[in-house]
């Protein structure tokens, strides 16, 4: 066998471990989905003490409330870093399959990624950056980051309608035997 050919089946094997299996992506895709909703609903919370409006008045008491949210905001933020990494790392496989689209639907929903994935990364390395107070752009933070997060959550909302059925079948399936049997 010659070596290119025996890489391209060590490949395909891979591929196929667990680890890229639907129902791994769908598990993945909760917890992340979890995250950024508490980010969301905590963001918006923040945007709404710091940027009243008028038709929806947002009590400045308990001022530990604020604190509590601007915790979660974070800690689910930061917990969303590695969960992107697996869930991206999951599905990769298929991000590169060929042929890359298979009909206008299929185009329109890998045209959809584009949003979800760049703004999720962003969301997250403005985030954990801002954190650290460092500030390579030359953008202001908090409205970029605002607006950035409607966009990703518009573009999750469209990817969850995209996939509730294929996570659905996916997490109606028994685990994978070698990952359930896997110590530890």
């Amino acid at each position: 066998m010659k070596p290119l050919r025996a890489l391209g089946v060590a490949r395909d094997e891979a591929l196929r471990r667990p680890v890229h299996d639907a129902r791994t992506a769908a598990i993945l895709g909760i917890a992340l989905g979890a995250c950024v909703l508490v980010c969301f609903i905590t963001g918006l919370y923040s945007h709404l003490q710091q940027h009243p409006v008028d038709w929806l008045p947002v009590p400045p008491r308990p001022a530990s409330l604020y604190r509590v949210t601007q915790g979660l905001h974070v800690a689910t933020g930061f917990a969303a870093v590695p969960l992107l990494l697996a869930k991206l790392w999951s599905v990769y496989p298929r991000l590169f399959r060929r042929p890359p689209v298979t009909g206008a639907a299929h185009a329109a929903e890998r045209l959809m990624l584009v949003p979800l994935v760049c703004g999720a990364v962003f969301q997250l390395f403005s985030g954990v950056a801002n954190v650290s107070r460092w500030y390579p752009w030359g953008f202001y933070f908090p409205a970029a980051h605002y607006w950035v997060a409607w966009i990703t959550v518009g573009a999750l909302v469209a990817h969850v309608g995209a996939k509730a059925a294929v996570a659905r079948a996916a997490l109606r399936r028994p685990g994978h035997p070698v990952a359930a049997a896997a110590p530890g």
